[in-house]
């Protein structure tokens, strides 16, 4: 009746010993986040050595567990299979996210800095982790490409459940629309003239970097852009003629560049005159008109 005690000091012993190892560890790991925030200034290098000096630490603590608990090869063969065959039932959740961690780490669908949608939430990469993606939320109430402040966290596992758009990933650029409606009697021909000036000018540095990003991109993808340059649509809709304006911006600059356009354009198309808005009309009906006429005072008057 020895032997089961004797297990039981045993065991006893190595948790013992897991325990001291693990907080001798997390001192060492403390020391060292210590070293590191005080001896580097850059914000990125700080964040980078700080991910390097905690996943160190818990690759040697998961070595430390199953050394500990397995003093020879075939029991830590055993203890990986049954831990494995135990998660893989569990925590199935967590091993999709693993398993994307790990694809963020070999293909890089995108990186730290990056903005991405996926799952419909738009972001700024902020940090990547083993289980999760952090993002600065962009979008949700704020309108345009603009920050709301919040942070979310994403499970890496929706890398094979949605499909992922990377703003920036070889070409920082997207196309934006900015639409006006006149009315029939505006000049719509000087209205489009002046539209594609101005546009023409804001976007002259913006289209040469984008055919260099463009030549880079075509070595890896089919792309076929033939026209990066601004064009204005004219197209007639119920109460006017509406002019849309596409043209390229970058990607971190969306808002901004509708803004300063559609103050110039404002202030040019009342400097040339002749050029008025549309509003939507509205057709009101009321019970007086024949066709509303109730039946005590007869029908409605119709021709013969």
């Amino acid at each position: 009746m020895a032997l089961p005690f004797e297990v039981g000091d045993e065991l006893l012993h190595r948790v013992l010993v897991i325990l001291g190892g693990l907080m001798a560890l997390a001192l060492l790991a403390r020391l060292a986040l210590r070293i590191v925030r005080g001896s580097l200034e850059d914000p990125t290098r700080v964040y980078h050595a700080s991910r390097i000096v905690r996943r160190t630490a818990g690759t040697i603590a998961i070595l430390l567990v199953l050394l500990l608990l397995s003093p020879d090869v075939r029991g830590l063969i055993t203890v990986l299979t049954v831990v494995g065959a135990g998660l893989a039932i569990a925590l199935r959740e967590a091993l999709l996210s693993i398993a994307g961690w790990m694809r963020i780490g070999l293909i890089s669908p995108y990186r730290i800095g990056e903005r991405i949608e996926i799952g419909g939430v738009t972001g700024d990469v902020i940090d990547i982790r083993m289980l999760r993606t952090t993002l600065m939320e962009i979008r949700g109430w704020v309108d345009a490409d603009q920050s709301t402040g919040r942070i979310v966290h994403i499970p890496n596992s929706w890398l094979f459940e949605h499909a992922l758009y990377n703003f920036s990933r070889g070409f920082n650029f997207v196309w934006n629309e900015v639409s006006f409606t006149l009315t029939f009697r505006s000049d719509w021909s000087a209205a489009r003239d002046i539209l594609l000036g101005l546009a023409e000018e804001s976007a002259a540095i913006v289209s040469q970097q984008a055919q260099k990003e463009l030549r880079d991109m075509s070595r890896e993808f089919l792309i076929h852009y033939s026209v990066l340059t601004p064009f204005v649509y004219v197209r007639v809709v119920d109460n006017g003629i509406r002019l849309t304006l596409r043209y390229l911006c970058d990607v971190r600059k969306r808002r901004g560049t509708e803004h300063a356009l559609t103050v110039s354009i404002l202030e040019a198309w009342r400097a040339h005159g002749g050029i008025e808005f549309a509003v939507p009309a509205i057709h009101v009906t009321t019970p007086d008109t024949p066709q509303f006429a109730s039946p005590d005072r007869g029908p409605a008057n119709t021709p013969d």
